[in-house]
């Protein structure tokens, strides 16, 4: 058995693995900090309904930001949740992150009837209702994308989202991906899936 830590491919994986921290024209994409545990318990809130304990979000708080640190040291790609937030204030906008995720493959255009999934690198937005329909989804998702295909090499992303979130499908196209229908009811979070190749292998 090997002792030597897992990397990803190429040599250079630690030194890609800096603290992510992107800015576009409007947006700065960055780490969570503790700092943020208000802003973090009004996102889950309003975001995703979740009514829980401040000791409950502060513990997944406290885990994402160690997940900073311990991926980095391992070489592995930053999967976590980050903030978004205004360039010109510095308000919480919301959150995109990097996330594992497994598609049916019928999703992906396989034989449904093999049961199979796939693993893939998944992106994930989330904005807060107040700062809907300007384009910050689409902004921010556009910034993260460009890290994962330039700085990581990553050869696919998808997104995943229910039938009738037709926001989060919109999203998608913007960020010129290919939706594809799971032809399985469940999961329900997996019924639409967008798919975008790394531009310089298509």
């Amino acid at each position: 058995m090997s002792t030597a830590p897992p990397t990803c491919v190429h040599d250079d994986s630690f030194e890609r693995m800096k603290p992510i921290d992107i800015q576009t024209d409007r947006l700065r994409i960055r780490q969570f900090h503790e700092q943020d545990i208000e802003d973090c318990l009004r996102f889950r809130a309003q975001v995703f309904n979740m009514q829980e304990p401040r000791q409950r979000a502060a513990s997944w708080l406290r885990w994402t930001i160690d997940s900073y640190r311990e991926l980095a040291q391992l070489g592995q790609p930053p999967y976590a949740d980050y903030v978004v937030e205004a360039r010109s204030n510095g308000h919480f906008i919301g959150s995109v992150g990097i996330v594992p995720t497994v598609i049916p493959w019928g999703a992906l255009g396989g034989d449904p009837a093999d049961n199979l999934l796939n693993p893939e690198v998944g992106l994930f937005w989330g904005i807060m209702p107040r700062y809907r329909r300007r384009g910050f989804a689409s902004e921010a998702g556009m910034a993260l994308l460009d890290y994962l295909f330039r700085d990581l090499h990553i050869a696919r992303v998808v997104a995943t989202t229910e039938q009738d979130n037709i926001a989060s499908q919109r999203t998608m196209e913007r960020l010129g991906m290919t939706l594809r229908r799971n032809p399985l009811s469940e999961p329900p979070w997996c019924q639409v899936v967008g798919v975008i190749k790394q531009p310089r292998r298509d």
